[in-house]
């Protein structure tokens, strides 16, 4: 069941299949399987987060494979939920404990297990877990638009998100005429090959 979340749980699926070549089912060894869109959806359902934390994890996700571009994954669910998890504790006021998000991902992974991803994810993101809300909102709208079917899908490069780096005050995402590069090499997107 996707508890009315399947178009979001189709269209992160698609987008960290994309990234980070991972399969659809979780790892052999986990205790549970719930396949990539199915897991996501009920995460969504479950916490009843705003979409803004939903993209804010994905654009995590984006700055991880920035950062580390060969990097491959075994599962999404990993990486969904690491990212998920960070974007709604640095979103969200009042979010949950990590013996919540045991719960959140049906028992799939332990305690010691979220804790671990939660330091790793902070670490390869060198702590910039920040998402300034233009970047957010456009971002948002490109994916929502070019993740929505089937492939090829296009790759983003981000706007720079360095702390010393104030948030860009004009559109970034904006397409010059007949280029797909983005003003200010805020963001590019290419075809996949």
């Amino acid at each position: 069941p996707f508890f009315g979340y399947e178009q979001c749980a189709r269209l992160c699926t698609r987008f960290i299949i994309h990234l980070f070549s991972c399969p659809e089912h979780p790892p052999s060894s986990s205790k549970l399987e719930v396949k990539l869109p199915n897991f996501i959806a009920y995460v969504l359902h479950r916490t009843k987060h705003h979409s803004c934390v939903t993209f804010a994890a994905l654009i995590l996700l984006q700055r991880l494979k920035e950062r580390l571009p060969t990097v491959s994954g075994s599962s999404g669910h990993h990486l969904f939920i690491s990212s998920f998890m960070l974007a709604s504790k640095f979103i969200c006021d009042d979010t949950y404990s990590n013996k919540s998000w045991i719960i959140v991902s049906q028992g799939m992974f332990q305690l010691r297990e979220i804790n671990q991803m939660e330091r790793e994810m902070c670490y390869y993101l060198e702590w910039e877990l920040n998402v300034d809300m233009v970047t957010l909102r456009e971002f948002e709208d490109m994916v929502k638009k070019d993740f929505i079917g089937e492939g090829p899908y296009p790759t983003y490069i981000l706007p720079s998100s360095s702390k010393t780096t104030p948030p860009p005050t004009t559109n970034p995402f904006q397409q010059p005429s007949a280029t797909l590069v983005l003003p200010h090499s805020y963001v590019h997107r290419y075809s996949s090959p």
